[in-house]
């Protein structure tokens, strides 16, 4: 399958596997987006380019590149490896950020308190799994869960949908609905899920990152 070009990716816009940055706010930041590229599907980081597409080009080619080193040499557990290239569009340095999915996810960004939070790609948000992320939770229990069919189809499920009840839930992994009523609950008590309406019928969504 022959690779995208920039403009392609451009052209294309912000998704599950593109996003674009007018500069590298910080490594932090830039930590949680690779890191949800590499938990997930995969995909490419513009440097240089609007949240519209209009191109604007870097600064500093350096200045990105020692934040993407930092971010990956620091702040991310396990460590990554990406692939860095650049572009002269309409006469303005733009540079290409690539990571794939990894075999060896989930992947965790440090942030700037020290917490280490997994974070996944939704759409075109990077959205953290908090610290089911939570107390007495083992880094074994947290990548059982992740890893377990039903979560991945819901998590799959919340990717392209906005919401999911308990009625819908259900009926997506064929189990009864006072248990997915359960495992919804469970999960909002977890902080993977938030409870975005109180009446019934219940929904739920991914939660997302303040």
């Amino acid at each position: 399958m022959r690779e995208k070009s920039i403009i392609q990716i451009i052209k294309e816009g912000e998704g599950l596997t593109t996003e674009f940055k007018r500069t590298i706010d910080s490594p932090y930041k830039i930590a949680k987006t690779i890191v949800s590229f590499a938990n997930t599907s995969g995909g490419s980081l513009l440097i240089g380019i609007a949240d519209s597409g209009a191109i604007l080009g870097v600064g500093s080619e350096l200045a990105e590149l020692k934040k993407l080193e930092t971010a990956t040499g620091k702040l991310i557990e396990p460590k990554l490896t990406i692939r860095i290239k650049s572009a002269l569009l309409d006469g303005k340095k733009v540079m290409q950020v690539d990571v794939d999915e990894s075999p060896d996810k989930p992947h965790y960004a440090v942030n700037e308190k020290d917490m280490r939070i997994i974070y996944i790609r939704v759409k075109d948000k990077s959205i953290p799994i908090p610290k089911l992320l939570m107390q007495g939770e083992t880094d074994a229990d947290l990548e059982k869960l992740l890893a377990s069919r039903h979560i991945k189809t819901l998590i799959t499920y919340l990717r392209e949908q906005d919401s999911v009840t308990a009625k819908v839930f259900s009926r997506i992994i064929n189990i009864s609905e006072k248990r997915a009523e359960r495992m919804l609950h469970d999960l909002a008590e977890k902080q993977v899920l938030l409870k975005i309406s109180r009446n019934k019928p219940e929904a739920f969504s991914l939660k997302l990152a303040k």
